[in-house]
């Protein structure tokens, strides 16, 4: 990747997400960004953690040419990608498209006495709910043994 096109994407980013961002590198490695401290002519220093240990705020001075691409390691809406160039855009509902191109549906018609959908969580959330009724369960005394 060349410098330039790095720091268009990385401009593209929110900064909120900017420690969400991964650098995958050639040869298979990966660096999770912590913080860019300097964009240099042939390498970008930073710090951050190399993907599959745990040793966070490690130094890192990578090559340009060594970064194939750059992840946001988060779930992402096309429209979120889309607003990073500029684009507005609505979400496609694609529970109502049909396999038909010729079809031609309307969406149905929005309910008053429905309430709103639950707010979706992450795998990491639904991982922990999990848990932690496990543990309830255990400490109530009515877990079955596994």
């Amino acid at each position: 990747m060349l410098r330039d096109d790095l720091c268009d994407v990385l401009k593209k980013i929110p900064e909120a997400d900017l420690t969400k961002v991964v650098l995958v590198l050639r040869y298979g490695a990966s660096v999770t960004v912590d913080v860019i401290a300097r964009l240099e002519e042939d390498y970008i220093v930073l710090r951050g953690r190399e993907n599959g240990t745990n040793d966070e705020g490690r130094g890192f001075f990578i090559p340009f040419e060594d970064i194939l691409f750059v992840r946001l390691d988060r779930i992402v809406t096309l429209a979120e990608l889309k607003g990073m160039y500029g684009e507005k855009t609505a979400e496609l509902d694609r529970s109502h498209m049909s396999t038909d191109p010729n079809a031609t549906q309307k969406a149905p018609a929005a309910s008053t006495n429905t309430p709103p959908p639950a707010p979706a969580m992450d795998p990491a959330g639904i991982a922990k709910q999990n848990l932690l009724a496990r543990i309830r369960a255990v400490r109530a005394g009515t877990a079955t043994g596994a």
